[in-house]
């Protein structure tokens, strides 16, 4: 969630949130001024208690997010209120739960609690943080982005689009051209067959155009090239190496994952071929470069979303250990 651009409908949080934590503060110095200096307030003292059963009360409201979240056709209110709530009402956990703890720190529970409450807080912030960071970098540096989970799906598509583009240019083999000796024809033998089927109209290409400060992808049309004369060495570098890292991006440890290098490759290739084989070299190179943003995306959602591997495990074993601590306390008051 965007803070930032939408503070004002962050603001009358942040103003309650902070006069509760001002009353807050005061109620325990007035307490704390009340008690004598050889006993400290304790949880059964009335403000300590008070700030106890608010705090465990927000705890529980928070672990309600992730539930809140899966069953979503519940429609419990809109998602930005609850986030809202879930950051803000968090933050006043933190002072009220410090603040029922009396600075006492001997009883081991009651301390493990309160350290795993701070780790979940933390993890939460560095989360919010995180969220007000990497989306902005992800508008910036990958104009190319797609769904994460279909990496892997447009990343072959790219290869069809490459090995089609391979095909227009450098023509059909004379194996593909030749009857299959039986029944059975490749994938490969049928893409070829198919792309000189199609040789007479038009391809598509993808790129990345920028239309004033609006990057994304465009889809282009464009007349099919007519095969180039001694065009081998780019069906060659598209064999050995750009359809294996269009597939598999910076995990085939390919050159072509360093944007310098691959300028350098496709620079020689050009020199290697003739001129009306360029554009198909420019169009291979842009699908590459598509590729390089992907691997970008997959580290920026790394990023955005690990700190939940910490927060969420954390969040549940506090919930847990809090139902303890409130069954002891409770023991305690009323043994038998």
């Amino acid at each position: 969630m965007l803070i930032r651009r939408n503070w004002r409908e962050h603001l009358p949080w942040i103003i309650v949130i902070l006069a509760i934590s001002v009353v807050s503060i005061y109620w325990y110095g007035v307490l704390a001024a009340e008690t004598p200096w050889d006993r400290r307030p304790k949880g059964s003292d009335l403000a300590l208690f008070v700030f106890g059963i608010a705090g465990g009360s927000i705890c529980l409201f928070e672990f309600l997010l992730w539930p809140r979240k899966r069953w979503r056709v519940l429609r419990l209110g809109p998602t930005k209120v609850w986030m809202r709530a879930h950051i803000w009402l968090g933050l006043l956990a933190v002072p009220l739960l410090i603040l029922h703890s009396g600075f006492y720190f001997r009883n081991f529970e009651a301390t493990l609690l309160l350290v795993l409450f701070l780790i979940v807080i933390l993890s939460g912030v560095w989360g919010l943080i995180l969220q007000q960071i990497i989306p902005q970098r992800m508008l910036a540096e990958v104009p190319a982005e797609t769904i994460y989970s279909q990496i892997e799906h447009v990343s072959n598509l790219l290869v069809e689009e490459g090995d089609r583009l391979v095909i227009a240019t450098c023509g059909v083999t004379k194996a593909t051209e030749a009857e299959p000796a039986t029944a059975l024809i490749t994938a490969r033998e049928e893409e070829a067959l198919l792309a000189a089927a199609a040789a007479s109209t038009h391809y598509t290409v993808g790129a990345v155009r920028q239309v004033g400060g609006v990057q994304g992808m465009v889809l282009e049309s464009k007349p099919a090239l007519q095969p180039v004369p001694n065009s081998e060495p780019l069906r060659d570098f598209f064999n050995q190496t750009a359809a294996r890292y269009l597939k598999r991006g910076a995990e085939s440890r390919s050159p072509l994952v360093d944007p310098t290098q691959a300028r350098i490759l496709f620079s020689d290739l050009r020199l290697a071929l003739d001129p009306a084989a360029h554009e198909a070299v420019a169009a291979l190179e842009n699908l590459c470069d598509q590729r390089r943003q992907f691997d970008r995306q997959a580290k920026l959602h790394y990023w955005l979303h690990n700190w939940l591997w910490v927060h969420l495990p954390l969040s549940l074993a506090l919930i847990l250990l809090m139902f303890v601590h409130i069954y002891k306390t409770l023991q305690y008051w009323w043994p038998g």
